[in-house]
């Protein structure tokens, strides 16, 4: 019996102990650093490429004609969801006419645009640091200018003189944007309906209403760069 009751206090003993000997251990298993942080979303995407769908290229066999649509673009993200953009583009026009022909190749028409807008990326979480790329579907409201440069042949002695017409317009589409092979290039398709004015100082100024209705339909090859923002310092 003494026996038995010793070895019951030594159970004892070893039961009171147990978490003062489990704390140290726990020390020493606990990570000793935070775990990595998400990757800060971009806030700034700016954009260089060509509006494929104003791309244009004739050969022929005494002629050929080119139309080349570059297309610059700024995107800022004010909110996972929603950013705000500015586009320049202009069409450049290049031709060789027959030899034996006066004058040039009937080339198509160059213009240059500016535009502001909005987009909202409806397929993108809420959350500040869920979506590090700044590519999905949208919706945007988008409002632009266009310069085009015509050519007229009612100048003295045949001459050509060449006519600007300026066409501001305000467009809702619809689109996606998304990365290509490459980490840098990026597509961006997009389609939509929109009003836009006709030039005061056309034939029709006066019996044409002031806005008519018009589609359009866009795809745009981007090399991107991006910019992240800042991250805030942690104690």
């Amino acid at each position: 019996m003494p026996l038995l009751a010793h070895r019951l206090r030594v159970f004892a003993l070893g039961i009171g102990l147990l978490p003062a000997l489990a704390a140290p251990a726990r020390a020493q298993t606990a990570p000793t650093a935070a775990p990595p942080a998400s990757a800060p979303s971009p806030r700034l995407l700016l954009k260089s490429g060509l509006r494929l769908t104003h791309l244009f290229y004739l050969p022929d066999a005494r002629s050929w004609q080119l139309l080349l649509p570059i297309s610059f673009g700024l995107e800022y993200r004010l909110r996972p969801r929603l950013s705000a953009y500015a586009q320049a583009e202009a069409d450049i026009s290049a031709g060789r006419a027959p030899r034996g022909r006066r004058g040039s190749p009937l080339l198509p028409t160059p213009g240059t645009s500016v535009s502001l807008g909005a987009r909202y990326y409806f397929n993108q979480p809420a959350e500040a640091q869920a979506s590090p790329e700044p590519w999905g579907n949208y919706v945007a409201l988008e409002a632009s200018a266009e310069l085009a440069q015509l050519s007229s042949r009612r100048g003295r002695r045949g001459r050509g003189l060449s006519v600007g017409r300026v066409t501001p317009a305000l467009f809702a589409l619809c689109g996606t944007q998304h990365r290509g092979p490459s980490h840098r290039l990026l597509y961006d398709l997009n389609a939509g309906l929109g009003i836009e004015a006709p030039p005061a100082y056309s034939a029709e100024a006066g019996t044409r209403p002031p806005w008519d209705v018009a589609a359009q339909v866009n795809l745009r090859v981007y090399f991107a760069n991006q910019h992240h923002a800042a991250k805030a310092s942690q104690p």
